[in-house]
């Protein structure tokens, strides 16, 4: 059986214990030595139950997905999981930590579960482009329902093990000794004679088969323009539990995960999944232990400081907001409270727990007030001057070993780092514009930056709930530098005679939530990358700024909602056309597409090469986590893998020759990874 897994026999009860750190993750020599452990304790006679549990910080939490492909190897998921069931003794899993995936699987092949209180359950197969390959699809709606087997597989939210026991996904949550309590259940067993429950044979989920395909009709059409292939094949798997024979379910299952493992779709999440892991991991960090930060003073009163606000006071961080303007802090203060007082209504939170974040909140126009701090943010909305000088006047209120942070893309760090004298404490915290909404942050420190700094902002970003990257030195943002490109190349195409509405539809086909020039409304142009120069720029100086306006690119009515293009922005474009000598044409929508997502990836390989971007997969992260890119296709670098580095290069080189030809001049690093056969997921680590 091997050390991977354990087999010993107590007291009539045979010990299968997993033990395949750090996850304890089901590779096939892990499959492997607990289907031997199990058919060994089906053939001992001394044997009457059996327990499967493991050592660790988990139960065993799915595979390891660098390894997924087609399951060909011996005994599959699937076969393994079977193999339980059909146990003529019954098997009683104990599980710890996070059951997900192959792991919940594997319990629900069990036929009575115990779980640590402390447990979370879930099936993220669906977040990875892919259904279960162990039964699960088949067991769980049989067990729990349709509804609940659907929030599992398509929302992919563990439960926890008291919901799980309330729903009847396990037979009890126990508070300590789950080894303990999973070794007298099975003597308990044996002692009554208790045999063996197959979940294929329950029906509790099933019993009302017209509320069953009720339930099944109403996910479907909840879907109905979901991009998701796994999403929708979920439903069919659980819609085909009630109406198809166990093993026909079983087989289908099978069919739809071999089918899916090999799609784009699946390949693009399974690396976005590994490329978050893989960012601020290396030398940027080393050894270094990050700074404590409890108490965070903000300087600003916008909407980027409030956005911040809350995601510190929501990490459990004392917050100073600091800003010269007392009304505007007065205003933030009635915002936030009615803000806490709504989810005290909904809710959402106790009112203890309102009363305890509003206590961690104050409120101070003088920047001396930040002196007991430990980490300070300029969130400002004014312009860079304004935003340095503040800064400036931090660094004179505060002690060295205050970390200083501003969030703007535009200060050079070493220039500032000499204006205040405080290099060793300076950093970068870039929240992509116009608010710390999205789910990565970006860190960056001073060429003098001392050495924890980089492990400091990784903490905080962790704290906030969020993806941190660091890129190699503090150069050029890579989300704002990729997504500029991809702005610029829209509006180029917008000259070039496609049409607005059209550029923005084929982009939302391909996969992201909003279109370019919608994006750029509800943001605010002059949130724009580039905002101070070509189409944009004449657009801001017209006071076409968004949908907060009125008119940007669209033109809004009294509640926001879009009217249509925006009437004037023709004649600009119009007279830009006559300076510039184009003639319009009409654009073909693959191109529209190839030119937007071939501009982002251009952007990505010239970070990369230029040493800002550690490493391809983190301009896959930037992107998806902070602008949308869709999670589905993986990022701009994993889509030109998709494509091909070859086909991607030479469409770039005719587009190269013409007008803003700099966009699409490939970078030097595509003929060398051509010429070795690689694509940028060779430069990952």
């Amino acid at each position: 059986m091997g050390e991977l897994v354990e087999y010993s026999v107590r007291e009539g009860v045979a010990l299968v214990i997993v033990d395949n750190p750090p996850v304890n993750a089901l590779s096939q020599p892990v499959r492997a030595g607990i289907a031997t452990a199990i058919a060994a304790g089906i053939e001992d006679p001394q044997v009457g139950a059996i327990v499967i549990r493991a050592e660790g910080r988990t139960f065993p939490a799915g595979a390891d997905l660098r390894d997924f492909r087609p399951d060909h190897e011996t005994p599959s998921l699937g076969t393994l999981c079977s193999a339980i069931e059909n146990s003529p003794k019954p098997v009683i899993a104990a599980i710890h930590g996070t059951a997900l995936g192959g792991g919940l699987e594997l319990a629900l092949a069990c036929h009575y579960r115990l779980a640590s209180d402390d447990t979370q359950l879930g099936l993220p197969d669906v977040a990875l482009g892919l259904v279960p390959s162990g039964g699960a699809s088949q067991r769980l709606p049989r067990l729990v329902g349709p509804r609940v087997a659907l929030d599992m597989l398509l929302g992919a939210r563990p439960v926890s093990a008291e919901q799980a026991a309330r729903l009847g996904l396990i037979d009890k949550a126990v508070h300590k000794n789950l080894e303990r309590a999973a070794l007298g259940t099975a003597r308990n067993m044996i002692d009554s004679a208790t045999g063996p429950r197959p979940s294929r044979d329950r029906a509790e989920g099933m019993a009302d088969p017209t509320g069953y395909l009720n339930i099944v009709s109403e996910r479907r059409t909840g879907l109905a323009g979901d991009k998701r292939i796994a999403a929708a094949k979920a439903v069919d798997l659980v819609e085909a539990a009630l109406l198809l024979p166990f093993e026909a379910g079983l087989a289908l299952e099978k069919v739809t995960f071999d089918d899916l493992v090999v799609s784009d779709q699946a390949r693009g999440l399974r690396h976005l999944f590994l490329a978050e892991r893989r960012t601020a991991r290396g030398s940027a960090i080393g050894s270094e232990t990050a700074r404590r930060i409890e108490r965070v003073g903000i300087a600003g009163s916008g909407s980027h400081a409030l956005a911040l606000l809350r995601g510190c006071l929501g990490a459990g961080m004392r917050v100073t907001l600091q800003d010269h303007d007392t009304e505007a802090l007065a205003e933030v203060a009635i915002h936030v409270e009615a803000g806490l007082g709504q989810d005290v209504a909904r809710g959402r939170l106790a009112d203890e727990r309102r009363a305890a974040l509003l206590a961690a909140f104050s409120t101070a126009s003088d920047p001396a007030a930040f002196a007991d701090c430990e980490l300070v943010i300029e969130a400002m909305d004014e312009g860079d001057a304004a935003r340095r000088a503040a800064l400036a006047g931090i660094a004179a209120a505060t002690g060295p070993g205050i970390v200083l942070a501003t969030t703007s893309t535009g200060i050079d760090l070493d220039a500032l780092a000499v204006e205040t004298g405080r290099g060793a404490d300076l950093m970068r915290l870039l929240f992509h514009p116009p608010s710390p909404r999205s789910g990565v942050v970006e860190i960056a420190r001073a060429q003098s930056g001392a050495g924890d700094l980089a492990a400091t902002g990784v903490a905080f970003a962790r704290a906030l709930g969020k993806v941190p990257i660091l890129p190699m030195r503090a150069g050029p943002c890579l989300s704002v530098t990729v997504f500029g490109a991809f702005i610029a190349a829209a509006t180029h195409l917008l000259e070039e005679g496609a049409h607005l509405a059209e550029i923005d539809a084929v982009l939302r086909d391909y996969g992201f939530a909003q279109g370019p020039f919608q994006r750029l409304d509800a943001d605010g142009l002059e949130y724009a990358p580039g905002a101070g120069r070509g189409l944009i720029a004449q657009m801001i100086a017209r006071g076409w700024t968004g949908q907060r306006t009125g008119q940007g690119f669209y033109a809004y009515g009294p509640e926001g909602s879009p009217i249509g293009a925006n009437p004037a922005l023709a004649g600009l474009i119009d007279e830009r056309r006559r300076v510039a000598g184009i003639v319009p044409r009409r654009v073909p929508v693959a191109e529209i597409e190839a030119r937007c997502i071939d501009a982002m990836t251009n952007a990505g390989a010239a970070l990369v090469a230029d040493g800002v971007a550690a490493q391809p997969s983190d301009v896959d992260v930037a992107l998806v986590l902070g602008f949308g890119f869709p999670r589905w296709r993986g990022g701009p670098m994993e889509a030109a893998d998709r494509t091909g580095l070859l086909v991607a290069r030479n469409r770039m080189r005719g587009w190269a020759e013409g007008r803003d030809g700099a966009l699409w001049a490939p970078d030097p690093m595509f003929d060398d990874l051509i010429k070795n056969g690689h694509g940028f997921d060779s430069l990952n680590r």
